[in-house]
């Protein structure tokens, strides 16, 4: 089993931490309508944000459901998911509206793999963006927040590198640990 790999992005001068919203993602509902969340299941949800919304959906359909964020959760809380659900831990993971943030795509790859490592092997990761304008210009969109503004579709290639398996279906990027 790997072991999870904490990091922060450290070339990522703008961290969007500004961006995480007290809503539920509604990416967690697209993939409860494509797959349904498995009770008694483990989930961890990368880049999650400080809000708890998601991890109170989760809990209402009885997955133990918990927040990794560097930007937006104290080290202690992250530590503490690390041993619940990191490093092979989890049955699915999440990064929701989260790579559309991240400015250098080499660290795709770097969460990307944070996601793999935490899943047990056959667990599942769930990736979706906020797409932005959809020009595919990059652009800073506040104080602390910058977007892609890329479509969707356009991570699949870069999800296939670590889940070779990822399809796009029904709004939803989804792959297996294999």
């Amino acid at each position: 089993m790997k072991k999870f790999k904490e990091f922060l992005l450290e070339d990522q001068n703008i961290t969007s931490a500004a961006t995480s919203r007290p809503q539920v993602a509604q990416a967690f509902k697209t993939v409860e309508k494509l797959h349904g969340w498995q009770k008694g299941t483990t989930h961890i949800d990368i880049g999650g944000g400080k809000h708890d919304m998601g991890t109170d959906f989760l809990g209402d359909r009885q997955v133990r459901a918990y927040v990794y964020d560097p930007y937006n959760r104290p080290a202690d809380h992250n530590e503490r998911v690390l041993q619940t659900a990191g490093s092979g831990q989890a049955d699915t993971a999440s990064l929701f509206n989260v790579l559309n943030v991240i400015q250098d795509e080499t660290d795709h790859h770097t969460v990307l793999q944070q996601a793999h490592d935490a899943l047990k092997p056959g667990g599942r990761v769930y990736v979706d963006v906020y797409e932005g304008d959809r020009s595919g210009a990059g652009k800073q969109t506040g104080k602390d927040s910058w977007q892609r503004n890329q479509r969707l579709r356009d991570y699949l290639k870069t999800v296939q590198v670590t889940f070779p398996d990822a399809k796009l279906e029904k709004g939803i990027i989804h792959g297996t640990k294999q």
